[in-house]
């Protein structure tokens, strides 16, 4: 009995709730307000743009090289021996200044074949200043004999003339004779050895100047035992450590000078005429914008290689060697340079990312009905696009063209009869360019407007995007 009370009651509460529920469903429907019904209004995209003038523009011209060290030099043993000495902590890598002591070769036999020569130099010295003391003392015995035969000469004509007067014998003057003839084979002799020294003067100093030579040789050899670095620069590689033996010609290490680094440019040889000794050049590793390094063509190769129509020029680059390292330039760095040739033409320039494999997108003036214009619409044009010749690409501001942007495609000119390309006051959509559709309605502003409407759009069906395009 209870049991069958407790159930109906449940049930009849189940309904009470349902009830209730349904009441307030049907209130709550009943006073909600009805939406506002507006008709949307029609509007158009908004697409940002350039309006394309001549500029005078700096003829560009790209190419590749690998760079190089103008000064590099694998320092060789000059002389054979036995390396006594290497400067601690002289490993690859470490900056030398020039004259720096990169080995020691054992100097001891160089040092006694130096004063070996030293010695017989000195000795050759030593007997040319002999000779020369033996010459003027037989200088001065010729002299004496040559007195002592006008003396003799005298008293034999003075015998002679005192035995044609009688007063004379013929045995005083045979005595007188006898003294003149030996005073003339004594004075013979001894012009007879004045006469040989000039011959053993010069002999001697033959042999002094070879003596002399023989002890700059091994001066110089003594010197060269000691390696040194031939100019300021930083060690690539170091060859030989200490008691190895060095053979003359063998490399001790290898000094790179950072300073100056030579790029071999491969440009185009449209270039020739075109380009300077003098030229600015940009350098860039690999297209990385972190990395340039300015520079400047130092000399032009005189011959073009017909086989690639290409043509090299050599670029220096000057830098600190003690700058930071991750900003140097190095030798065997390949690098892509760009020209900036002294010769400048007008040319018309487009941004850069407004560039989609050799078209772009261009506004023509909107020629059909004004009713077929929503109203709010400033500048109604139709999209067309246009073929582009890209001769090269620039970073430049044109504030008159387009006060943000710093990279250009400059073009090149086209005829005026061509339909395909732009010229001189078209109008090149930069913005929402992969939404856009050739004979498309649209609703220009140029970047050089400064309206919140053109900056900063809140519909994303008229926002401009700046991404637009393939660089």
């Amino acid at each position: 009995m209870w049991i069958w009370i407790s159930r109906v009651l449940k049930a009849s509460i189940g309904l009470v709730v349902l009830l209730i529920a349904f009441v307030l469903y049907s209130y709550l429907a009943g006073s909600r307000a009805a939406p506002a019904h507006t008709e949307s209004e029609a509007t158009l995209r908004v697409v940002r743009a350039v309006r394309v003038v001549p500029h005078p523009i700096a003829m560009h011209w790209s190419g590749y090289g690998t760079a190089r060290a103008l000064s590099a030099a694998d320092v060789a043993a000059q002389v054979a021996g036995r390396v006594v000495q290497r400067p601690a902590g002289l490993e690859a890598g470490v900056p030398v200044s020039k004259g720096d002591l990169l080995a020691q070769i054992d100097p001891r036999d160089y040092q006694a074949r130096l004063r070996g020569a030293l010695r017989l130099a000195d000795s050759f010295d030593a007997q040319i200043s002999a000779l020369e003391i033996e010459e003027a003392r037989l200088g001065e015995q010729a002299d004496l004999l040559l007195g002592e035969m006008e003396i003799a000469t005298r008293e034999l004509e003075r015998a002679r003339t005192a035995e044609q007067r009688g007063a004379g014998n013929q045995s005083a003057v045979d005595s007188r004779l006898q003294s003149l003839n030996a005073l003339s084979r004594a004075h013979a002799a001894v012009l007879s050895q004045l006469e040989i020294i000039p011959s053993r003067t010069a002999q001697l100093r033959a042999s002094l100047d070879s003596a002399r030579a023989d002890q700059q040789i091994a001066a110089d050899n003594l010197e060269r035992t000691a390696v040194r670095a031939p100019f300021d620069g930083v060690v690539q590689s170091i060859g030989i450590n200490i008691g190895e033996w060095a053979r003359a010609g063998d490399t001790i290490a290898r000094v790179v000078d950072l300073s100056v680094i030579e790029v071999p440019l491969s440009i185009p040889q449209s270039a020739a005429g075109r380009i300077a000794v003098g030229d600015l050049v940009d350098l860039n590793a690999d297209g990385a914008d972190s990395l340039r390094w300015p520079g400047s063509i130092g000399r032009i190769a005189p011959e073009s290689d017909a086989s690639v129509r290409s043509m090299t020029v050599f670029v220096e680059v000057r830098q600190r060697p003690d700058a930071d390292s991750r900003t140097l330039l190095r030798p065997g760095q390949f690098v892509m340079g760009a020209i900036v040739s002294g010769d400048v033409s007008e040319a018309v320039v487009v941004p850069r990312r407004s560039v989609n494999d050799g078209r772009v997108l261009v506004a023509s003036a909107y020629e059909g009905a004004s009713a077929d214009v929503p109203a709010g619409v400033r500048t109604p044009m139709v999209i067309r696009e246009a073929e582009v010749d890209i001769t090269h690409y620039i970073e430049h501001r044109f504030e008159s063209i387009s006060p943000s942007e710093m990279q250009w495609a400059v073009l090149r000119t086209v005829s005026k009869a061509d339909p395909r390309g732009i010229r001189p006051g078209d109008i090149v959509l930069t913005s929402n360019l992969e939404m856009l559709r050739v004979g498309e309605l649209i609703d220009v502003r140029f970047e050089t407007e400064q309206s919140d409407q053109a900056r900063a759009p809140t519909d994303p069906k008229i926002a401009p995007k700046d991404d637009g395009g393939t660089p």
